[in-house]
C-alpha cells in the first residue's frame, strides 16, 4: 500500500480496466512498465495512449481490486530513456523535436539529456510522483519485480504479458558524470522520497 492522500497535485492519466477477472486502476507512467500494460490491454507497444485511454477510463467513484502504480529508480529510468531514444532512435521524432527545440542542438552526452530532462518539456521525463492522484494505492510495484506482482493480482495467465519486458533497451554503457547525477538527484528528488517510504522498515508497500 502506499498512502498519497496527502499530495498537493491533480496527478496524470489513470486507466481502469479488467484483468484476470479483477478490476484494476492503474496510473499511467512512461518508461516504467507501461507498455507491457498495453499489450496486455490488446494494443501493440506503440500504439498512443490518447487511442487506448477512451475505451479504459479510470472512475474515482468506481470500485476497483487493485490500485497500482510502478516505479523504478530515477536514475535507471532515464538511462534507459537516453538508450531507447538517443542512442538506439526507438520511435524518437517527438522528444528528438523536443530536444532539439529546447536545448538548440543535437542530442549527445548524457549529462545534456539530464539537463534537457530537468525542463520537464517531455512527458518521459517527468517525475513519476508527479503522475500519482491524491488517493490511496494497493500496489506500489517495482519495475524489477512486475511480473511476479501482477500474478499475485490477476492470476498466472492474465500476467503473461508482462513476463518478459517490452522494448527493453541494450546494456550499452553510459557515462554519468557527477553533474548529470547531481542534477537527477535534484530534479526527482520528491521520486527518491517516495522510493524511501515504499521501501523503508515501516512500509506496507507491494
Amino acid at each position: 500500500m502506499f498512502d498519497n492522500r496527502r499530495a498537493f497535485q491533480r496527478g496524470s492519466l489513470h486507466l481502469g480496466f479488467e484483468l484476470g477477472g479483477k478490476r484494476i486502476a492503474y496510473a499511467y507512467i512512461r518508461k516504467n512498465g507501461s507498455s507491457a500494460f498495453k499489450r496486455a490491454l490488446g494494443y501493440p507497444s506503440g500504439t498512443d495512449i490518447r487511442v487506448i485511454e477512451p475505451s479504459h477510463r479510470w472512475d474515482l467513484r468506481q470500485r476497483y481490486d487493485a490500485t497500482i502504480f510502478v516505479w523504478r529508480d530515477p536514475e535507471e529510468r532515464l538511462k534507459s530513456l537516453y538508450r531507447n531514444k538517443i542512442l538506439e532512435r526507438e520511435d524518437a521524432e517527438d522528444i528528438l523535436v523536443r530536444y532539439r527545440t529546447i536545448m538548440g542542438e543535437e542530442p549527445g552526452s548524457f549529462e545534456r539529456f539530464a539537463e534537457f530532462a530537468t525542463r520537464d518539456s517531455d512527458p518521459h521525463c517527468v517525475p513519476q510522483r508527479d503522475h500519482l492522484k491524491p488517493i490511496v494505492y494497493s500496489h506500489a510495484i517495482p519495475l524489477t519485480r512486475l511480473h511476479e506482482s501482477m500474478v499475485t493480482i490477476v492470476g498466472i495467465e492474465a500476467a503473461r504479458p508482462f513476463a518478459r519486458p517490452v522494448n527493453a533497451s541494450s546494456e550499452s554503457a553510459i557515462d554519468i558524470s557527477d553533474r548529470a547525477r547531481a542534477l537527477i538527484r535534484k530534479h526527482y528528488a520528491r521520486d527518491y522520497q517516495m522510493i524511501a517510504e515504499i521501501t523503508g522498515p515501516a512500509s506496507d508497500c507491494r
